[in-house]
């Protein structure tokens, strides 16, 4: 396994890996006894993480962190970093699902509210019909108990469980369960299955390109997205001049 540069943006560890690598270690790792943890950074999730040490600590406690949003890749740029590539989910959730589908990887959700994860399956039968979907739950323990959940996932033998709880939420809960869950690899995901599940739509290409995914997302659920982007942009970007202005000092 070739060695992956690191670097800290916000006092978050950040590794330098792209799409393929990031897969790589995924189906490796996921035939092995050793437990992982990978996790997703966007600006979003280090706002978050400069204000809260614990989920910070969670951060920096994890084997994987890629960069999930562009604000990261011209943040290490700013810094002298090195080149990160921006890694959403949907980038990666095809390639991993045809590699799943090839392997026989078994994989489990536990995401979004009732009913986003089965649909989330249900899609992903219809384009992967010979893939292992260990079970499903979601992300309140409403359909099932989190003590069901996590017999349900050790009983199948999930190779790798998927958290989408939300920036916070889903790394600490991780952090805290690992010890039960016997599963390789847990990594958080966020609302990658509810775009999966077809709750929220895709962006498009278009915007992507122009790195204006943002505001994509701010005009979709502005009541709820309003202070992550106009208030956490902001904020992003002067804490990391911050940063890069003291390394100089």
């Amino acid at each position: 396994m070739r060695r992956v540069d690191t670097f800290k943006i916000l006092g978050v560890r950040v590794d330098c890996v792209d799409k393929q690598t990031l897969l790589e270690r995924v189906d490796e790792w996921s035939r092995q006894a050793r437990k992982r943890t990978i996790a997703y950074l966007n600006a979003h999730c280090l706002n978050t993480a400069y204000q809260d040490s614990a989920l910070r600590d969670c951060l920096n406690g994890t084997d994987l962190n890629y960069a999930d949003g562009i604000s990261l890749v011209w943040a290490s740029r700013w810094l002298g970093g090195p080149r990160l590539s921006k890694l959403t989910g949907r980038e990666w959730i095809g390639d991993f699902l045809t590699i799943a589908e090839r392997t026989g990887l078994r994989f489990y959700i536990l995401a979004g509210e009732p009913g986003i994860a089965q649909k989330a399956k249900e899609n992903i039968l219809k384009h992967y019909p010979n893939i292992q979907i260990a079970g499903t739950c979601d992300g309140f323990f409403r359909e099932k108990s989190q003590s069901s959940a996590m017999q349900e996932m050790n009983d199948t033998q999930s190779q790798v469980v998927f958290v989408g709880l939300g920036v916070g939420v889903q790394e600490k809960w991780i952090t805290e369960q690992r010890n039960q869950i016997a599963a390789p690899v847990c990594w958080s995901v966020g609302a990658l299955f509810d775009y999966v599940a077809g709750a929220e739509k895709e962006v498009p290409r278009w915007i992507d390109r122009l790195a204006l995914e943002w505001l994509w997302r701010l005009i979709q659920d502005p009541a709820h997205k309003w202070r992550r982007y106009l208030i956490g942009n902001p904020l992003f970007v002067i804490r990391v001049l911050k940063q890069k202005y003291s390394a100089k000092e």
